[in-house]
């Protein structure tokens, strides 16, 4: 036993550098990943981001500042009571006194400037993003303006790893195109509007990344049957999204699509009805029960709190007793949220207040339509490669591109309906839970048609020098209306 003890002792120094040897190994293989790589780049230009945004110049940020400190001073779920009939809106918790003064001190430099800015007036969102940076920011002292600077870098962390996961979900989408997914990922990380969106403190980032990463979840797991058997993961996900942002809803419908898609990927015929019928209640059973066990207790919480499950029908009242909605009985309606909603997709910073030239965007709509018809005339060029044999049908990229449809559908529908019934407020953001499926449309036609590697590196490198330049123009365009905070800027809407 001595001897044995002995030789494992001198053993165990070379096991130990062995083990040591390969973690590194595998920590330089991820590192050199493209998608990591561009992800490392998006997190530097966040960073950047956030440095020229001026402090609450962001839509909703005084709101989800005061959510974060409920969490870190109160110690309780964000929460806030509307009463319409009240002249402010918002009827408790009381708010942290230190906050509301940090906040209405620095109201007169923003485009808005109403009471119930200094309240939590935007408590009523779901928990996980001020959880998360509830509990980062007890390693500092509660001070409203470090705290504020904590949930901004917190919230380019999640901005980060959502342009890791769209390469990680090209990846999967298309395993013999690594081209096209670093042109994605790139066409993503370097979206001036999501780089905006990803810099100041909000749930928008962390919803993208929920998104993106059930979108990889549910692509991979139709690329390998043996991932994800019982579709736990993929109903955990959209669980996290829900915890995330109430727009995540939009992800049901792709998430049943999904559930059909591997439910089918073995015939009846072939496993038999009863096997099948098993195999299928599996996993129905498993996506709602993933599903609910991560986000079914704040749906209670909810009730008991607000006597609702969502707990923003009294918010969605207040919102639409005092903004103006969409009258889509007038013909300019209709081409007035496409005009404002594109133009926010390139970038309208600040409270949707701070614009870039209006040839910038119609340059940009040009350019993006071009792509656009590109991809579009790639799939109908591949479909009739398809049709007629020459090519093998690959189900997963169809499957996906029908999955994308369906989110993209719901998501369209209720920007139309709350612009219509809420607040009129044009704005691409509620869309960035489709920023994979968006990134993938602008360069699949390229991708396609640019057959040769040299022609591919060269369309896209040239793709990416102008998403840079308007990244530049952007920055420039922030950072000048920062220095003239004081003034009185014009906004197109409150929001």
């Amino acid at each position: 036993m001595i001897t044995v003890s002995v030789a494992l002792l001198a053993l165990a120094p070379a096991a130990a550098a062995q083990l040591c040897d390969l973690a590194m190994r595998a920590i330089g293989r991820f590192v050199r990943r493209p998608g990591f790589i561009l992800a490392v780049i998006s997190f530097g230009l966040g960073l950047v981001w956030m440095a020229v945004i001026q402090p609450l110049d962001a839509p909703d940020e005084p709101g989800h500042l005061q959510a974060i400190m409920q969490v870190r001073k109160q110690h309780i779920l964000p929460e806030v009571h509307y009463a319409p009939s009240n002249a402010v809106g918002v009827i408790g918790p009381p708010s942290d006194l230190e906050t509301r003064d940090y906040i209405a001190k620095l109201l007169p430099k923003l485009p808005v400037n109403e009471a119930y800015f200094i309240l939590p007036y935007e408590s009523f969102q779901p928990p996980l993003y001020y959880l998360a940076a509830g509990l980062l920011v007890h390693l500092v002292p509660p001070n409203p303006q470090t705290i504020l600077y904590l949930g901004r870098v917190l919230a380019i962390l999640f901005g980060a790893a959502t342009v890791y996961f769209c390469w990680l979900t090209t990846k999967e989408l298309a395993p013999l195109a690594p081209i096209w997914a670093i042109a994605t990922t790139g066409v993503v990380a370097l979206l001036p509007s999501f780089c905006f969106d990803s810099a100041h403190a909000s749930n928008d980032s962390l919803v993208d990344l929920t998104a993106t990463a059930a979108f990889y979840v549910w692509i991979r797991g139709l690329r390998h049957p043996e991932f994800d058997r019982r579709l736990l993961g993929a109903g955990a996900m959209v669980g996290l999204a829900l915890l995330s942002k109430l727009t995540a809803v939009a992800l049901i419908p792709g998430l049943a699509l999904a559930i059909l898609f591997r439910m089918f990927q073995v015939r009846p015929s072939a496993e038999g009805w009863s096997n099948w019928l098993k195999r299928a209640s599996y996993m129905i059973a498993g996506a709602i029960a993933g599903a609910v066990l991560v986000c079914g207790w704040w749906f209670v919480r909810n009730i008991c709190t607000y006597g609702e499950p969502t707990g923003t029908a009294a918010g969605l009242r207040f919102w639409a007793a005092r903004f103006t909605k969409a009258d889509f009985t007038l013909p300019r309606t209709a081409y007035d949220l496409l005009r404002y909603t594109l133009e926010s997709l390139w970038g309208r910073f600040g409270w949707n207040d701070i614009t870039l030239p209006p040839e910038v965007y119609r340059f940009c709509n040009s350019v993006a339509s071009v792509l656009v018809t590109v991809s579009i005339l790639a799939g109908i060029t591949v479909l009739g490669l398809w049709a007629t044999r020459r090519r093998s049908p690959d189900a997963v990229k169809w499957q996906a591109f029908l999955i994308f449809l369906v989110v993209g559908l719901a998501l369209l529908t209720g920007y139309l309906q709350f612009n219509e019934r809420i607040a009129y407020m044009p704005m691409a953001r509620y869309f960035f839970i489709m920023l994979l499926p968006g990134g993938l449309l602008l360069t699949g036609g390229l991708y396609t048609f640019a057959a040769r590697r040299v022609l591919r590196v060269l369309a896209f490198g040239i793709l990416f020098i102008g998403l840079g330049l308007l990244n530049a123009l952007s920055l420039a365009t922030v950072s000048k209306a920062g220095v003239a905070s004081g003034g009185v800027r014009h906004t197109l809407e409150h929001h």
